[in-house]
């Protein structure tokens, strides 16, 4: 997604004994530049724990509470142009507009921060986008939400995703080129348009199905996103 000066980086890349990728569709990105470099490359998942996540979502917030009427939709990420949080205003304004009386917190920091606030005044959500900004333990915000979004213009392998699956939250992303390589739509998640509009009309879709929620949170409880044995790759190099 960046331009790569491939005579500069070349050596650099080539120095390493081992290339780790962290996704199928990030190894084709990167041996479509690099194709010599192929036999060095290797997938390994960014390493998460059910238990450990699950552990720390109990600690106690005050920012996200149920309301009556009220749809608590979240999103987790560096503020940058990757996460299309930028966007994010104009979605949520679709949604109130489509009659959802949606609150949708953002939790990360970032050099987009001030764009972002000048989204949310152009747009009037200053009542329903709200910027947490840090938080060093985001899981007890995504327990405490309905709905977690991932509305980025691309993503290596979403590391909230995975997180909000293992606490059981009905996902929804946008259709960026790894998104099936984490979410079957329908089943685990929900996959929507990348336009700001097609991206609200997808959550509200899922918003009105409350059968849908049940069914994605239902398949989520019985399967286990954990991923613990990628460990075992790194200790075979090494």
């Amino acid at each position: 997604q960046i331009h790569i000066n491939r005579k500069l980086e070349l050596p650099y890349w080539a120095a390493f004994d081992h290339i780790a990728s962290i996704s199928e569709a990030a190894t084709n990105a990167f041996v479509s530049v690099f194709p010599e470099l192929k036999p060095k490359v290797i997938e390994i998942e960014n390493i998460l724990s059910p238990a450990f996540v699950q552990k720390r979502a109990k600690e106690r917030i005050e920012e996200i509470k149920p309301r009556e009427g009220v749809v608590n939709l979240l999103s987790v990420g560096r503020f940058c142009t990757a996460k299309n949080y930028d966007n994010l205003p104009f979605i949520c304004k679709h949604l109130i507009d489509m009659g959802v009386n949606a609150r949708w917190y953002i939790i990360g920091f970032g050099g987009d921060e001030p764009l972002i606030r000048t989204k949310i005044a152009e747009s009037g959500m200053e009542e329903h986008v709200i910027i947490l900004g840090k938080r060093s333990n985001p899981y007890p915000y995504i327990k405490a939400c309905d709905i977690y979004v991932q509305p980025s213009r691309y993503e290596g392998k979403s590391v909230t995703v995975r997180e909000a699956q293992m606490l059981h939250k009905p996902v929804v992303v946008t259709n960026y080129p790894t998104a099936k390589s984490q979410i079957e739509n329908g089943v685990n998640g929900v996959i929507v348009p990348m336009d700001n509009r097609g991206c609200a009309e997808g959550i509200k879709v899922l918003i009105d199905n409350k059968e849908l929620q049940n069914r994605i949170i239902e398949h989520l409880h019985t399967h286990d996103y954990g991923n613990e044995s990628e460990v075992e790759k790194i200790y075979k190099l090494i």
